[in-house]
């Protein structure tokens, strides 16, 4: 398992890259263009909304598995022992809850761009595409976090760290 999180740990870092990659690229090759040729790429704008899109949603799970994401756990450190089980508790109920409605939310936000059928002015791309990545994002998340939380309940029960081994 811990394997094939790695792997797709770094098809995120990877994919998120190449597309920051490309929008800077975009967007360098734009701004001469528009400013100096005064010939600016009309498809330009639509292309950078879908890279960062994409960069926000491919970036996210890794941000997550690496805990990258911001955390106040300044409140839940202060804690005695025994409160402190019980809000990590709650916090994982609150994490599993937001991330399963926002896969329901996008699955929905995609369903209604797949019926109305709405594309992009210029390149035509459908936002059904572009929009696509949401859910895959969210349940690489969930893999994510469920990983983390079993090693946890894992070191919980055997009483040493996984670096202790």
């Amino acid at each position: 398992m811990k394997k094939f999180l790695d792997i797709l740990n770094k098809i995120e870092v990877v994919g998120a890259s190449l597309v920051l990659a490309g929008l800077i690229a975009f967007t360098f090759v734009g701004v001469p263009m528009r400013y100096l040729m005064s010939h600016p790429f009309t498809w330009e704008e639509e292309l950078q909304l879908a890279c960062m899109v994409w960069i926000t949603f491919l970036a996210a799970p890794a941000a997550f598995r690496s805990k990258s994401h911001v955390a106040i756990e300044i409140v839940v450190d202060a804690l005695p022992a025994g409160l402190r089980r019980i809000a990590e508790v709650v916090i994982a109920v609150v994490v599993y809850a937001v991330l399963i409605y926002f896969l329901f939310r996008s699955r929905n936000f995609i369903a209604v761009m797949l019926k109305t059928n709405r594309k992009t002015p210029i390149l035509m791309i459908p936002y059904s595409w572009i929009y696509s990545i949401a859910p895959v994002s969210i349940v690489l998340m969930l893999i994510s976090y469920t990983e983390e939380k079993i090693r946890e309940l894992k070191e919980l029960f055997s009483g040493e760290k996984e670096g202790e081994r």
